[in-house]
């Protein structure tokens, strides 16, 4: 099954098409994994050695045809797939097809807050320290609210969109706003910052003083 944890694991796109040979092919050895992502020998042993980290892969020794060292061989572990439960193909042709439509920042707020009102459901019924990191995780973001601010971990808009993740940071701007909206209004969401490089983004939380 494709859980968090996996999820993390490929958030590289050198990672993922090693998973991805091995799911078609079996096993392979080191060369075989760094011509099937397209890099170097000793990156592709970087990425295998982070995928073994994470509990994806297993090493296999096979006995070597002739003198010289033995050869390791590669595979997927036990349980580990990229099923009918893997989403991202999907995801993907959305994020392309938003990137095509060239829709604003202000488009993408907007639609995201449309999104993150009904994620959130009735309206003032919300506990917004609760309720909006459990609306972020719904979209694959690990996310929790520390010290006034949002801070979301294991963001998915690289691998989304590994071209243009700031179009899914866009649309995860409006999801916030459209919570904090639903829960009456009494936060909302300042200084937004985003790193897709390391998979993290996240905003203050302020205080909406009530009008007098």
């Amino acid at each position: 099954m494709l859980d968090a944890m996996l999820l993390d694991a490929i958030a590289d796109p050198a990672r993922l098409a090693i998973v991805r040979h091995l799911a078609d092919h079996g096993s392979a050895s080191l060369t075989e994994l760094a011509d099937a992502a397209g890099v170097h020998v000793n990156t592709a042993r970087t990425h295998v050695a982070a995928l073994q980290d994470a509990g994806v892969l297993d090493a296999a020794t096979r006995e070597a045809a002739g003198p010289g060292r033995p050869a390791i061989d590669f595979r997927l572990r036990p349980g580990v797939t990229l099923g009918a439960t893997d989403f991202r193909g999907l995801a993907e042709l959305l994020a392309a097809r938003l990137a095509q439509g060239e829709r604003s920042d202000d488009d993408l707020r907007a639609f995201g807050a449309e999104w993150g009102r009904y994620l959130a459901g009735r309206p003032g019924a919300l506990d917004a320290e609760r309720d909006l990191p459990a609306a972020l995780e719904q979209l694959g973001f690990q996310a929790d609210i520390v010290g006034g601010a949002i801070r979301l971990r294991a963001c998915p808009c690289p691998v989304v969109s590994p071209g243009r993740p700031q179009l899914v940071c866009a649309l995860v701007e409006g999801v916030i706003e459209g919570v904090l909206a639903a829960a009456g209004g009494r936060l909302r969401a300042d200084e937004f910052g985003h790193d897709p490089s390391v998979r993290r983004c996240g905003a203050t939380l302020v205080s909406v003083l009530p009008e007098e």
